[in-house]
């Protein structure tokens, strides 16, 4: 059955609190129904059978007494391996089927905001997984307690366990992974609208973020690229895995369903399989590949992981498109494989959380702070060639650029013309992202304030400004194909013409972000808090960036916004913008405290003699840096505002015309504006 067909049936569907809906697709047999549980049951067997065997064969339970110290409980360890393997499994459950529900699927007809029947199962099965996840977390919490101190579990207590999550970051990340997938559950068995499947959805990734900033990537010598790069393995494999997983459960043939999906792994398993390497090579070195038991089951993860891979072109190639024709045999037979062997790679995965990886000696005592070696005194040189890339911000200037080319390339196709300034304009401003953040500044920027403000204002005003003249939104606007069944282009019409961007683009809601960040970053305890926190770090970085595009986007982008301004008050908003920012940079450069005056002294960088001479360079920095930007924003503006009144010139000049040739020249709005004036002269007269 095709997908138009899919689509059009009118057969009813009673779904709880959403009438009655159409169907999407054929009915499958009970005998297939449960096949399919015995099947994702066997895959989840098979996961557990690796997790077991890694675990023992790895040495993870495998305790060695230390003179003076207490012993780990066995127990305790294979308990925690064990619940991280249940735990992996409800995310991908979770975050698969409320992604699904969100996106696979448009919504009913006549209601296109209310989800369809396959929909609002996928939404309740994902709100089970959530559930369970929070669960899962919670009973994690006291066994990974006794796992990091070495206690038996009868030897934990309600104060302490409270300590644990108040003080120390692995128990606080499963505390909020607890909040959130609560919260994730919540919403997903109450929502029955497309938009709340995507909160529910949201709120499921963010439960899975937290853990990611705990544990083994975040202890290395190389944590920011190992962390990074685990961010997206895990949120990369929670879809593609869980989208699979929504799939083959579903419990009609699922066209659009598995067109859309098809289309999103393509990304998300180039994703995996890049990342997973990233966090590997950032772990392991490579002598310790076949000498260490985390080498060999991390190398047994990458092989099973590159078998899902030529499945998963498998069915890209032959059964996606047998299930658009209404054929599922094959597809369900080669899901089921395919999900069994993801299930093994989070078994291994889980082993490798409570395996430790091979201790390397750090070469200096800032490498656990920085994430790198104390760098060399700072030099023009050393800033451009000694690299230390941002994986997330690569990734994402990488992945924007292409999208955006591919954009330009599609209007070019089929004969619409894109200035090519803005192309020129886009590469350049994530170009500006790359090497504020990957380059030996990203290092600087970590031990000297003033290095730092370099970042800070490349990220908040020159990259925005690049990237917001590029017209990203036109671009997509006219690109994308308009899809009756809901597609990407619905989706950025319906977050444009949203509350939440009426609200933020509200000019003076807008200044208010971009000037407070600048106040609470620096003159709150916030900014030590980011230089200490791997995330602390990435928040303050995508902040900057996504408050100085908002700002920006208001004041002089070409894109299309909920709440158009004139340009008197873009002129004046901008204005109140540069007032505030040198006021910034003046307090800066009179101040006489330190700001994350314990981060600087801690780190004792032995070149930077003056940490307050450093911190007023900085704010120099901060009044000075805004006189480019300031030039190109007053240039464009008075060119925005020229060419709108020569639009506005020509339409009154059309009007007139139209006038002219009806034989109604009261119509002409020049002859109005002349009667205006005459009737003005009367009056003074």
């Amino acid at each position: 059955m095709t997908a138009s067909t899919e689509t059009s049936q009118n057969t009813a569907d009673t779904i709880p609190g959403g009438g009655r809906g159409p169907r999407s697709g054929l009915r499958a047999p009970q005998r297939g129904r449960g096949l399919r549980v015995l099947a994702v049951a066997a895959a989840a067997t098979a996961g557990l059978l690796a997790a077991v065997i890694a675990l023992d064969l790895g040495g993870a339970v495998d305790i060695e007494a230390v003179p003076g110290l207490s012993a780990a409980d066995p127990a305790v360890t294979w308990a925690a391996g064990l619940l991280k393997y249940a735990y992996d499994l409800a995310m991908l459950a979770a975050v698969g089927c409320t992604i699904a529900a969100a996106c696979f699927l448009p919504g009913r007809e006549g209601d296109r905001a209310r989800l369809a029947a396959q929909s609002w199962r996928w939404l309740r099965v994902g709100a089970a997984a959530s559930g369970v996840w929070a669960v899962t977390a919670a009973v994690s919490l006291p066994v990974d307690f006794a796992n990091t101190f070495a206690r038996p579990l009868s030897e934990v207590t309600v104060p302490g366990l409270w300590s644990y999550i108040a003080q120390y970051e692995q128990g606080r990340a499963l505390g909020l992974t607890v909040l959130l997938a609560g919260a994730a559950a919540i919403v997903a068995a109450r929502a029955f609208t497309i938009p709340a499947a995507a909160c529910a959805a949201a709120l499921a990734l963010a439960a899975a973020v937290p853990p990611v900033f705990t544990g083994h990537s975040a202890s290395n010598g190389n944590h920011q690229i190992a962390v990074d790069g685990l961010l997206i393995h895990i949120v990369a494999a929670a879809f593609w895995a869980g989208g699979l997983f929504a799939l083959f459960i579903a419990r009609r043939d699922p066209a659009i369903a598995a067109r859309r999906y098809s289309a999103a792994a393509a990304f998300a398993y180039p994703a995996v399989a890049a990342s997973g390497l990233i966090v590997f090579v950032a772990n392991v070195a490579l002598t310790d590949l076949w000498e260490s038991a985390y080498g060999r089951i991390a190398l047994a993860k990458l092989a099973v992981l590159a078998v899902g891979g030529v499945f998963g072109w498998a069915h890209r190639r032959r059964t996606l498109p047998a299930v658009e024709a209404g054929d599922r045999g094959a597809f369900n037979r080669l899901a089921a494989v395919e999900l069994g062997l993801m299930a093994i790679a989070f078994g291994l995965a889980s082993s490798l959380s409570v395996t430790p990886p091979p201790a390397d000696e750090l070469p200096d005592p800032n490498t656990a702070l920085l994430g790198f070696p104390t760098p060399e005194p700072i030099s023009m040189a050393r800033i451009l060639t000694d690299w230390y890339p941002s994986v997330l911000f690569c990734t994402a200037a990488l992945a924007m650029t292409g999208f955006y080319i591919a954009g330009v390339v599609r209007l070019r196709r089929r004969g619409d013309a894109w200035p090519w300034y803005r192309t020129a304009l886009w590469c350049a401003g994530w170009g500006v992202v790359v090497l504020t953040t990957s380059t030996g500044l990203g290092k600087y920027g970590m031990v000297m304030f003033s290095a730092h403000m370099v970042q800070h204002m490349a990220l908040n005003m020159l990259a925005p400004i690049l990237l917001v003249l590029a017209a990203p939104v036109t671009l997509a606007l006219r690109a994308l194909r308009p899809d009756r069944a809901g597609g990407p282009r619905e989706w950025l019409l319906a977050a444009i013409h949203s509350r939440w961007s009426r609200f933020v683009s509200r000019p003076l809601i807008a200044l208010f972000i971009y000037l407070t960040s600048l106040y609470l970053m620096y003159f709150t305890g916030m900014f030590e808090w980011a230089m200490r926190s791997h995330f602390g770090h990435l928040f303050m970085t995508a902040h900057f960036l996504a408050a100085g595009s908002l700002f920006f986007w208001v004041v002089i982008g070409p894109d299309p916004k909920p709440r158009p301004l004139t340009y008197p008050a873009k002129v004046l908003l901008y204005f109140i913008s540069i007032v505030f920012h040198a006021i910034f940079g003046v307090t800066l450069m009179m101040g006489t405290g330190l700001v994350a005056e314990g981060w600087y002294t801690q780190i004792a960088i032995p070149w930077v003699a003056d940490l307050l001479a450093d911190q007023r360079a900085g704010g120099g920095i901060a009044w000075g840096f805004g006189e480019i930007p300031s030039l190109i924003i007053i240039v464009v503006l008075i060119g925005q505002w020229a060419r709108s009144e020569e639009r506005e010139g020509r339409r009154l000049d059309r009007i007139a015309e139209r006038a002219s040739a009806s034989g109604h020249p009261e119509d002409d709005p020049h002859e109005v504006y002349n009667a205006y004036l005459a009737g003005l002269d009367q009056e003074r007269r």
